[in-house]
């Protein structure tokens, strides 16, 4: 019996998105990460920048909250941006 062709169907790739840190040095992320969509991008950015924030508080004693993360597509086209302030909410 032969199998079906749809057995052997490839999965659709993963968008890849690049994640680039504008503060007081710009990095270029020069390989990018596969996620399913742009909010599970806009998701990991949210996380990167905590760990940005926290890591800066750690070392300086201080944190820029207008520093961002520029989220692009592989085509290097702009899909969204996370500022440091959108990471967290300060209460109190």
């Amino acid at each position: 019996e032969a199998a079906t062709c749809g057995a052997f169907r490839r999965s659709k790739r993963m968008p890849r998105y690049y994640f680039h840190i504008r503060n007081d040095i710009t990095a270029n992320d020069e390989e990018g990460i596969e996620l399913a969509d742009e909010t599970a991008a806009k998701e990991h950015a949210l996380e990167g920048a905590r760990d940005l924030v926290c890591m800066t508080i750690r070392e300086t004693g201080n944190v820029n909250l207008d520093h961002r993360i520029e989220v692009t597509n592989d085509q290097q086209e702009p899909v969204l941006t996370v500022t440091f302030r959108d990471a967290f909410t300060i209460t109190g």
